[in-house]
C-alpha cells in the first residue's frame, strides 16, 4: 500500500517537474484576475520544423478580431504575387464631334484600394488623378459632355456583412468595400468643440465636401484629451447622418472620420465638380450606374494601382478595413462569398485545419468569424516557406512601428522584443488577438498565435499579460 501511495504521488509530481518557465509563466497568466474566466487559445510552433512548444487550447474557436487580415492579405499575396497591381479605367459612349462628347464618361472601378488614397505609399492624391484624367480627355478631345460623369462599381458586390454592428456602420473603418474605392472610402468630418465639457460640438465641415450629406448632430465637448469618442450612424446610401458621442475640448477644430455614403456616387461627383472647374462641364447630374449592355466603350485613360504589397502593407500596419474587404473580393472575383471560399481553400492546401474556419468577413469586424489559434500558426508557417515570406514579414508590425496605428506599436516597446518581434493584433470588446513571427535569443523562428476572447480585465492589461509571455519565449527558446 505504502509503494503504491508512493508510485502516485511521484506520478502526481511529474508534469509539475516537467513545466519549464514558459509553461509556469502561462499558468501564471491564465490565472491572473480578470482573465481566469476567459477563453484562451494559444499555439507556438517552430516555424521550420512545425513542432508545437507550447500551448493552451490550440482549437478552440474563438472571434479573432482584426487578426483575421492575415488570411486574405497572405491568399492574395499567393494568388497575385507581390506586385499584382489593378486598373480603373476612363471609358465613354457615344462618339466625340467639335469637342463635345454626345454620350456618357464611365469611371470604371477594378477595385483598387489605393486609388486617390492618402495612407498607401507612392499613391498619387485624389486631385493627381482627377488631373491626369482631365488631360486625357483633353487629349481626346472632350470639351464638354453631352451626358453624365458615371461611376461604375460593378465589378464588386459591395454590400457589407449584415454582422456588423450598427454603431460601426456610417464610420470610416465599417466603409462599403466598392469597386470604385477613391480616397480610402472616407472624409473627415471637423467639429468645433464647446467651451467646456458636455456643451454641444458644432459641425464645421466635411473634407472633401461630399455632395447632399446631411447630419442630425447631437455630438457633445467631453473633457480635454479624452479623444475620438464619436459616432456616424448612417446606412450605405443614406446622406442624413445622425451624430452621436464626444470630441474633446480645448482644440480650435477636431475631426473624426465617416464612410462614404455611396463611393462610386461620390468618385462621379467629385470628379465632374472638379471637370467644371477646369471648363469642363457635363449637361446631365453624376450618377452611379454601369454601361447599357452592348454599348460600345471607348477607353480615354487606365489609372494602375500601387503593387499588391503596399495594399497588403496598409492592411496590416494600419490594421484597415477596407483594403482587407476589397482583397477578400479580388480574391472572389467581385463575391465576398467566393472570397471566403478562397481562403479557406488557401489555408487547407498550406496543410491547415480549414474545416470550421468561418470567414463571415476578411477584417475581424464581425463577431461571427471563428478561427483556432493553431489554424494562425499553420497559416504562418506556411507563408514562412514562400518566396514572398520576407514581403509579408515586413507588413506586420514591430515594437514602436511609426507606420502602425492602436495599442499594439509600443507592445515590446524597450525590450529585446525591438528586434524580434512582429505580428498583427485585433481587438473587440472582450477580444484581444496577437500572431506573428519571433526570433529568439538562440536564434529560432516561432510562429506564435493568442486568441483571448470574455476576459475583464483592461486591455492594456492584456497587452502586458502578452509581452510578458513573449519575453518568456524570447528567452527559453
Amino acid at each position: 500500500m505504502k509503494t503504491l501511495l508512493a508510485a502516485l504521488v511521484a506520478l502526481a509530481c511529474v508534469p509539475a517537474l516537467r513545466a519549464g518557465p514558459v509553461e509556469k509563466k502561462i499558468a501564471e497568466l491564465a490565472a491572473a484576475p480578470g482573465v481566469a474566466n476567459a477563453s484562451w487559445g494559444l499555439s507556438v510552433q517552430d516555424a521550420a520544423t512545425g513542432k508545437s512548444l507550447v500551448s493552451r487550447s490550440p482549437r478552440l474557436n474563438l472571434v479573432p478580431a482584426s487578426t483575421m487580415k492575415l488570411f486574405a492579405g497572405a491568399a492574395a499575396l499567393d494568388r497575385f504575387g507581390p506586385a499584382k497591381t489593378f486598373s480603373t479605367r476612363l471609358y465613354y459612349t457615344g462618339t466625340v464631334s467639335n469637342g463635345f462628347l454626345n454620350g456618357d464618361l464611365y469611371i470604371r472601378g477594378g477595385g483598387d484600394p489605393s486609388l486617390g488614397s492618402q495612407l498607401t505609399r507612392g499613391a498619387a492624391p485624389m486631385e493627381e488623378v482627377f488631373k491626369a484624367w482631365k488631360d486625357a480627355l483633353g487629349a481626346a478631345g472632350i470639351r464638354v459632355i453631352n451626358g453624365a460623369v458615371v461611376g461604375d462599381d460593378s465589378a464588386f458586390d459591395s454590400v457589407q456583412p449584415g454582422s456588423w454592428a450598427w454603431e460601426d456602420i456610417g464610420n470610416y473603418y465599417a466603409a462599403q468595400p466598392s469597386a470604385l474605392t477613391i480616397n480610402d472610402g472616407l472624409y473627415k468630418l471637423y467639429f468645433k468643440p464647446g467651451a467646456a465639457p458636455g456643451d454641444p460640438a458644432e459641425v464645421l465641415r466635411t473634407e472633401p465636401y461630399v455632395e447632399g450629406l446631411q447630419f442630425e448632430d447631437h455630438m457633445k465637448t467631453g473633457p480635454a484629451g479624452s479623444g475620438d469618442n464619436g459616432y456616424i450612424y448612417a446606412f450605405p446610401g443614406q446622406f442624413r447622418a445622425v451624430l452621436r458621442g464626444s470630441i474633446p475640448q480645448g482644440q480650435p477644430e477636431f475631426a473624426i472620420k465617416g464612410a462614404l455614403p455611396d463611393p462610386a456616387l461620390f468618385a462621379a461627383q467629385a470628379f465632374g465638380a472638379y471637370l467644371a472647374k477646369a471648363g469642363v462641364n457635363a449637361n446631365k447630374k453624376p450618377r452611379r450606374g454601369a454601361p447599357p449592355e452592348g454599348a460600345k466603350l471607348t477607353q480615354v485613360a487606365e489609372t494602375v494601382s500601387r503593387p499588391l504589397i503596399e495594399v497588403v502593407r496598409v492592411t496590416n500596419k494600419r490594421s484597415f478595413n477596407l483594403y482587407a474587404e476589397l482583397l477578400l473580393r479580388q480574391l472572389g472575383n467581385g463575391s465576398p462569398e467566393a472570397g471566403a471560399a478562397a481562403v479557406k481553400a488557401f489555408v487547407a492546401g498550406l496543410g491547415a485545419d480549414a474545416s470550421e474556419l468561418d470567414v463571415e468577413d476578411a477584417c475581424g469586424l464581425s463577431p461571427r468569424d471563428k478561427v483556432k489559434a493553431e489554424t494562425f500558426t499553420a497559416l504562418l508557417r506556411g507563408v514562412y516557406r514562400k518566396s514572398y515570406f520576407p514581403e509579408f514579414y515586413e507588413t506586420l508590425v514591430y515594437p514602436g512601428d511609426p507606420d502602425a496605428t492602436g495599442h499594439v506599436k509600443n507592445l515590446g516597446k524597450g525590450t529585446p522584443l525591438e528586434k524580434s518581434l512582429r505580428l498583427k493584433s485585433g481587438s473587440l470588446n472582450g477580444v484581444r488577438s496577437y500572431a506573428g513571427y519571433l526570433k529568439t535569443r538562440k536564434g529560432r523562428t516561432l510562429v506564435f498565435a493568442s486568441v483571448m476572447n470574455n476576459y475583464t480585465a483592461p486591455g492594456s492589461a492584456i497587452d502586458r499579460l502578452h509581452e510578458e509571455l513573449l519575453l518568456a519565449l524570447y528567452a527559453a527558446y
